[in-house]
């Protein structure tokens, strides 16, 4: 029976990849592109390829399998004033098997403008996302996990909400550990005018290793209408991680650097992304492991 529901996983992952391309070369606007910042100034570190590594409180958001695998009681705090734009935060908490984390991205003073670019006025806009997620190891080393998330949008004319998921799987060789993750894989966003529109669902694959015992390697391969490759790596110095990362796809180029200090079950994490179209970014994270 494990064996079976294994692979009926695999088979979903793979087998949705082509229509969640087209569907998302149709839809090249977005939806709930919040979504897509991330979780943990350690995994923004890295590049964002954590696929293979969710072995903390941001599991339920880069691959819930991951909390079969979870040892321990882990919350975590993210804080970014997104590309200078909005301010962005998360939450995350992760014991063995069960996880749950909340997404808010607020703008406020936005200017309104009529057709001469005159200001108006202004307005704001909030979005919400809530995570509930679980992972079980379905057969030795090999985790299986999913996740329903509840999303809600607000804006001065239109509201919207709806519910989505993501299933994922993680296989720990000892060595190797590689990952699946697909995101976003039913449901869409209903508003307040009447309109519908589909999530952006994506699809993604990752590796990570330990070569050595303080250094810790990432990779991940993520298609959502265009392919963008990620990847990191962590070294711990006594207390002390120093990251980096990189991430490139659709003619655009992200770098990532980022340190972190963990003391008596306590963290503090910083990273920094420099894009080549977009401003640069900082986060922050503060993080208890009990």
């Amino acid at each position: 029976m494990r064996v079976k529901i294994a692979i009926s996983v695999f088979a979903v992952v793979f087998a949705l990849l082509p229509a969640g391309v087209a569907w998302a070369e149709q839809d090249p606007v977005g939806t709930a592109a919040m979504m897509d910042i991330g979780v943990g100034a350690r995994a923004l570190g890295m590049g964002g390829a954590f696929i293979a590594v969710a072995d903390d409180a941001s599991a339920f958001y880069y691959n819930p399998a991951g909390l079969a695998f979870v040892e321990g009681h882990h919350v975590t705090s993210l804080y970014t004033s997104q590309y200078g734009a909005v301010n962005y935060m998360a939450f995350g908490y992760a014991q063995k098997s069960i996880g749950a984390g909340a997404l808010l991205l607020d703008a406020s003073s936005i200017e309104s403008t009529d057709e001469f670019a005159n200001v108006t006025g202004y307005f704001g806009m909030r979005e919400y996302t809530a995570v509930a997620a679980y992972g079980a190891e379905v057969l030795p080393r090999l985790g299986v996990g999913g996740s329903v998330k509840y999303y809600s949008q607000t804006l001065p004319d239109n509201a919207g909400s709806g519910f989505t998921g993501d299933i994922g799987l993680v296989y720990d060789t000892g060595m190797v550990k590689v990952g699946a993750v697909a995101r976003n894989v039913v449901g869409g966003v209903r508003y307040s005018s009447g309109s519908d529109d589909a999530f952006d669902r994506s699809w993604g694959v990752g590796v990570s290793a330990k070569p050595i015992e303080d250094l810790l390697l990432a990779a991940d391969a993520v298609v959502k209408g265009d392919y963008e490759l990620r990847a990191g790596a962590e070294y711990m110095i006594g207390h002390v991680a120093v990251r980096g990362g990189c991430s490139w796809g659709a003619g655009q180029t992200s770098l990532t650097a980022g340190l972190g200090v963990r003391f008596s079950g306590f963290s503090a994490d910083y990273a920094y992304q420099a894009h080549n179209v977009l401003p640069d970014s900082h986060r922050l994270s503060l993080s208890i492991a009990f």
